[in-house]
């Protein structure tokens, strides 16, 4: 349990939290900000739950290999030579040695059998 919570009976910390779920405002809403409406997701809740964060866009997916690895998650920052700031890192960078022809080709190499592999059509 987090320190905001210590020394706090959890029974009625959870009675609280019911009271605040059903609540009119909780149900229906007062106003939606501009956050909300556009991911769907209302950041104002974070005030009812100390410690807790919201992340939105393209770190909250993990989509691509585009995604930014935050240090707290296990990123790092990057510096290339000459660069006094490093950038965070990238999902991209823990892709591994070669690229995706690399990867094809030791594909093909392991498994030369599989429909998949196409090197061996004649």
């Amino acid at each position: 349990m987090s320190a905001e919570y210590e020394g706090q009976d959890p029974l009625v910390i959870a009675q609280q939290a019911e009271r605040d779920l059903n609540s009119h405002q909780a149900k229906h809403g007062v106003k939606e900000s501009l956050s909300t409406s556009e991911s769907g997701v209302d950041e104002s809740v974070t005030t009812k739950f100390p410690g807790s964060t919201i992340k939105v866009g393209s770190a909250a997916s993990g989509a691509g290999d585009n995604r930014e690895i935050p240090v707290d998650e296990g990123g790092d920052l990057i510096s290339k030579p000459g660069e006094k700031v490093g950038h965070p890192t990238k999902a991209r960078d823990f892709e591994g040695e070669g690229g995706p022809e690399t990867k094809q080709q030791l594909y093909e190499e392991a498994n030369p059998g599989n429909d998949d592999v196409q090197g061996n059509v004649r």
